[in-house]
């Protein structure tokens, strides 16, 4: 926060007003001048026009002092910065500026101002975001641009925007050669194979038939690929200044009805950005060199935050036309890798982007053990179901939550309880039933939701408890990097036997009825294709099945030399999208089967002994923990691990599970959370 020698600089606001302060930058033809400014309290209901300034904090340095009504204000060095270069020579420059505005040191002052954001920002002229450079960045690293990189970056980016052929062309040509040299790379290798065999193989001569053809057509491409150098050139300005990770940057942004990029002397207009995000497949059609030197799109890197925030404005403008809501789980999830030095401002820092009402109470007072807590309880009753608890982004492995220095806290009173989000800490959706795939728990749970001394109330069925782990490579951290090409056959061997590949559906029948060969491998792909994830349909089921039987039966009884085997014939699975799912999944999950015969995919730290239970309001399968403590009128209690696939079960609770539930012995319970 901003320091001050003098304890007077803020008087009280009224707060039924609502009023804010601006702070009005003075003159100075004279660069190194000293900063000075006034003070200025005013309505928020008839506000002057004003700008706001949204940047990045930086170290708690408050070393360097700008005069404020008379008294000296101590700053970080990246806001001195901002201020003499945003300073005029002649005209007074009105600014919204949270370091210098608010009354850092009242709690009360900083909750109240929270409220108010959504307000500030939709009310300026425009934001100003700051992108550096500060006089303390060393110019020749390479996440902290320098004045000149600004100017290269922006000045392409209005090239690229614009249509400027003369920076087109040359790019164009540059993604026409790579491409034609990797499609003669891979033809070259293809036609060998092809030439070794003794009967010509019908699906790779197709394959090479279809990149003749894309070779053929390269010189039509309407891509174009970024060199090394305009590739940083735009990061230095869209990835790289520190502002992009700030966690309040985002809601400003998103708010404000005009921003301009501003990097020293240099400033780009957003809509220059959107307008260029808007043209979907002229903006897809950039890319760029990247790790191993894989091509990918430029938009799913370069532009990976700022696609974020344009989509987050553009959601702001059909909220304001009545057309869309923006609900606290999807604005929480976009912007949850973002940082806040305080744990807090990873809710609070983004309410003003949620539509509608939401009972949370804005208070420093609280710990981000209670924010947490009730802001989990508030997205469950807004939505009705445990999509929080079974979809959410956000993992935690200890309980304790995650300050901005990546230390964990280390008292019992910030320890969260295992059903609540950390939304200290990003990570990602281990199953993707928020769009809707699968459908384990009922649809809905009761709200509001009962919560009690930290502990959930919950109802549903227990499906199984988990059974032994047999991969010895599950708790290998070195696993990732290991080879899981056929792995799915390894695990059958340990698992099911040899004798399942040849086994019958009467033979080893599974809970649904189809072979226990058939039910393992579509345990391993989760019963989905990519991408874009779909359900397996009866006929992807039936001639994957046969393909991948007779293969596994080849690779069982004539092992081949992996050195001299090709990726082609080497990849467990036949369709291109059943083994993309397998791709997927292979570094988190792995298999087991449950004391009552169903097949699961678990992740760590689930272990043998927990149980596995689908939840009202649950799309998905949860992995719960019984603990020997039980309450004082002897409800048992659980804690909360992850989720969970059981094959068969995932549409338990979207069809008519009576038979299923009579098979197996299912009965309704209920679950205390703690």
């Amino acid at each position: 926060m901003a320091e001050t020698a003098e304890s007077n600089l803020y008087g009280d606001l009224d707060t039924s007003v609502p009023e804010i302060r601006l702070f009005a930058l003075l003159p100075s033809p004279q660069p190194n001048a000293p900063l000075e400014g006034q003070l200025q309290v005013v309505s928020l209901h008839s506000p002057p026009t004003y700008e706001s300034l949204s940047y990045a904090w930086g170290a708690p340095e408050f070393t360097q002092p700008i005069i404020v009504n008379g008294q000296t204000l101590l700053v970080t060095p990246n806001l001195d910065s901002a201020l003499r270069a945003l300073r005029h020579e002649e005209i007074t420059r009105l600014l919204w500026i949270d370091a210098i505005c608010i009354n850092q040191r009242s709690p009360q002052e900083r909750g109240h101002q929270v409220t108010l954001m959504r307000t500030i920002y939709s009310r300026c002229e425009r934001d100003l975001l700051w992108l550096g450079p500060n006089i303390h960045i060393r110019e020749s690293d390479y996440s902290n641009p320098s004045e000149e990189h600004f100017g290269e970056g922006m000045q392409l980016m209005r090239g690229i925007a614009d249509k400027d052929i003369s920076v087109l062309g040359v790019m164009g040509q540059k993604f026409a050669s790579y491409k034609r040299n990797r499609l003669e790379r891979l033809l070259r290798i293809w036609k060998k194979q092809q030439s070794e065999k003794e009967t010509p193989d019908a699906k790779l001569a197709a394959r090479i038939e279809q990149k003749e053809a894309e070779l053929s057509s390269t010189a039509n491409d309407s891509a174009w690929l970024l060199s090394y150098n305009e590739q940083t050139a735009l990061e230095m300005v869209l990835f790289s200044p520190a502002v992009w990770d700030r966690l309040w940057v985002m809601q400003e942004l998103s708010l404000a009805p005009k921003i301009q990029l501003v990097g020293g002397r240099h400033t780009l207009d957003w809509d220059i950005i959107s307008g260029f995000l808007g043209d979907t497949p002229y903006a897809d059609a950039f890319h760029g060199t990247y790790s191993h030197h894989t091509v990918q799109p430029c938009v799913e890197r370069i532009f990976e935050v700022v696609q974020k925030i344009d989509h987050q404005r553009r959601i702001m403008k059909e909220v304001a036309a009545g057309r869309r809501e923006s609900k606290l789980m999807d604005v929480l999830a976009r912007f949850r890798d973002t940082q806040s030095s305080d744990p807090r401002d990873k809710i609070y820092g983004l309410l003003g982007l949620v539509s509608g009402e939401i009972n949370i109470e804005i208070s420093y007072d609280l710990t981000p053990q209670q924010v947490f807590s009730s802001v989990t309880a508030a997205i469950i009753n807004e939505s009705g179901n445990l999509d929080i608890i079974c979809q959410r982004p956000w993992t935690s492995n200890t309980g304790f939550i995650s300050f901005a220095n990546g230390q964990e806290s280390s008292t019992e009173q910030d320890r969260l309880p295992s059903w609540a989000a950390d939304f200290s800490k990003g990570g990602q959706i281990h199953l993707f039933a928020q769009r809707s795939i699968f459908q384990t728990g009922r649809p809905s749970c009761k709200v509001p939701c009962h919560v009690r001394d930290g502990v959930l109330h919950a109802k549903g069925t227990v499906l199984g408890q988990i059974g032994p782990i047999l991969q010895q490579d599950y708790l290998e951290s070195s696993r990732q990097y290991a080879d899981t090409t056929w792995m799915p056959l390894e695990w059958l061997k340990l698992y099911l036997g040899d004798d399942a590949l040849s086994a019958s559906e009467s033979d080893r029948p599974y809970v649904t009825g189809e072979s226990a060969f058939t039910a393992f491998w579509r345990t391993l792909v989760v019963d989905c294709a990519a991408y874009p994830m779909t359900r397996l349909t009866k006929n992807q089921v039936e001639e994957e099945d046969a393909a991948i039987r007779s293969k596994w039966l080849r690779k069982l009884n004539e092992p081949t030399d992996p050195e001299t085997e090709s990726g082609y014939d080497g990849e467990a699975f036949i369709n291109p999208g059943i083994h993309a799912m397998w791709s997927r999944i292979t570094y988190d999950w792995v298999f087991s089967i449950t004391t009552n015969e169903l097949y699961v995919l678990v992740m760590q730290p689930a272990k043998e002994g927990d149980i596995i239970a689908c939840l009202d309001g649950g799309k998905v399968p949860v992995v719960l923990r019984p603990l020997e403590e039980t309450s004082s009128d002897g409800k048992k209690r659980y804690k909360f691990i992850n989720v969970a696939y059981v094959h068969g079960l995932m549409d338990f609770g979207a069809e008519d599970s009576t038979a299923l539930r009579e098979k197996l012995g299912l009965e309704d319970q209920e679950f205390w959370l703690v």
